[in-house]
């Protein structure tokens, strides 16, 4: 078979590209390859700078709202006219996996769908990723697609096969940077392992991925070396808990890169346990290469951190950050993520926190709170009656969710993002 797999665009009021690689497809592409089929990769998301932005074409809310939102909505990727340019260009193809990430991010599927039901017609189409396990209901009652899977590809393996008719015998597996899907962009996106110990109450880590699975080292060491080879000088490591048994993982793959001589640039989008950053362990990813670090703090305020999972105090953020800069990062290199929004979290708490990162130097990033179905922040709101199972994902969304629940006031919400950022 020859089977087209779809990164599809982004739809929000705001997108950025922060190294952004449809690791999902990868995997999926490596599976369907170890089965003998032949597989196509159209990303639309590809290619752009990274950092940078995607390009943006305004479009309308799909939902009603009341809301004095001042932002467009939008289409974050490559034209339409250029998605069907390389839909054609790609030939005929038996059927179509398509990923999903945020979950209100849907319509970018929706728009995806609809344009290969008009220019292909009705070839079967598989839905897969974050969305589709988070709201699996929804996707099957509004997306044209022929087949919905929950969970991770392991658990859809079977299925998949006998919706497709493949026989499920797997040959030699080849890595997803030896097939025919690279798009010879500088940059990518790398994980060291799958899932996350920790248990925070606003993250849906622990659904998507119930068990925390390492990667053999020597198997990203291989990966690394090849992306080298082929141009790559930029890594994200899209880890959720990146540093966990640094000494074991992380910590042998920069070794052996350093005993190499294999330079890259490393990227941590994903906010850093703080704790786990000792004089040790910032030593190593300053003499790596690492240059820009994010660490999630999230709150000052210390009853809420511990409500919220634990992960971090502020004494664990003041630690790192020394260690971190003392083994030579600069101050503009550290970022630290605030969530604002959260259930009970007043504006006072968010100016408390934006000051305090602010006094040890590094620079504050606002990430305002969204709701995520089976964590316990989505069932304490669904217990109030603020969230719902048929509520539209769309007003999940960030900008949407933040508006309409908070109650905050706007203006000196804006006032703290501009001091946040300044």
């Amino acid at each position: 078979m020859r089977l087209l797999l779809v990164n599809p665009w982004i739809a929000d009021f705001a997108a950025f590209n922060f190294w952004v690689r449809p690791l999902g497809l990868y995997a999926v592409a490596e599976w369907l390859d170890s089965l003998g089929e032949q597989v196509i990769l159209l990303d639309c998301l590809s290619p752009f700078k990274a950092p940078g932005r995607f390009r943006r074409e305004q479009v309308s809310l799909p939902i009603s709202t009341k809301l004095p939102i001042k932002r467009s909505f939008a289409r974050y990727g490559i034209e339409r006219s250029e998605f069907r340019r390389r839909l054609h260009q790609s030939g005929r193809f038996d059927a179509v996996f398509i990923t999903s990430v945020m979950s209100y991010w849907y319509p970018g599927i929706s728009w995806v769908v609809k344009e290969i039901r008009k220019e292909i017609g009705n070839v079967p189409i598989i839905l897969g990723g974050i969305y589709a396990t988070l709201w699996t209901e929804h996707a099957r009652s509004n997306l044209q697609v022929d087949l919905v899977c929950k969970g991770s590809l392991e658990v859809n393996k079977e299925k998949i096969c006998n919706f497709l008719g493949l026989s499920g015998l797997q040959k030699d597996k080849r890595a997803w940077y030896k097939l025919p899907i690279w798009d010879g962009v500088d940059y990518c996106a790398v994980r060291t392992a799958i899932g996350c110990p920790f248990r925070c109450t606003y993250c849906a880590s622990r659904i998507l991925a119930p068990r925390f699975s390492q990667r053999p080292v020597d198997e990203v060491i291989r990966e690394l070396m090849h992306l080298k080879r082929i141009g790559v000088r930029q890594v994200a490591f899209y880890d959720d808990a990146l540093l966990v048994d640094f000494n074991q993982r992380l910590g042998p793959i920069l070794d052996e890169l350093e005993r190499r001589q294999i330079r890259f640039s490393f990227h941590t989008p994903n906010g850093l346990h703080a704790r786990l950053i000792n004089e040790q362990v910032a030593k190593r990813l300053v003499e790596a290469g690492f240059k820009s670090v994010r660490l999630s703090l999230e709150t000052v305020n210390a009853n809420r951190q511990k409500e919220t999972g634990g992960k971090v105090s502020s004494v664990d953020l003041e630690r790192a950050i020394s260690h971190l800069l003392k083994a030579g990062m600069k101050p503009s290199a550290i970022g630290v993520y605030l969530l604002v929004g959260l259930p009970g979290q007043d504006l006072d708490e968010v100016e408390e926190s934006i000051r305090y990162v602010k006094a040890l130097g590094v620079r504050p990033y606002l990430a305002e709170f969204s709701p995520i179905p089976g964590t316990l922040e989505w069932d304490r709101l669904e217990d109030q009656g603020v969230v719902s199972r048929s509520m539209d994902p769309l007003l999940t969304n960030n900008t949407i969710f933040f508006r309409l629940f908070t109650n905050y006031d706007m203006d000196r919400f804006r006032a703290l993002k501009l001091l946040a950022a300044s």
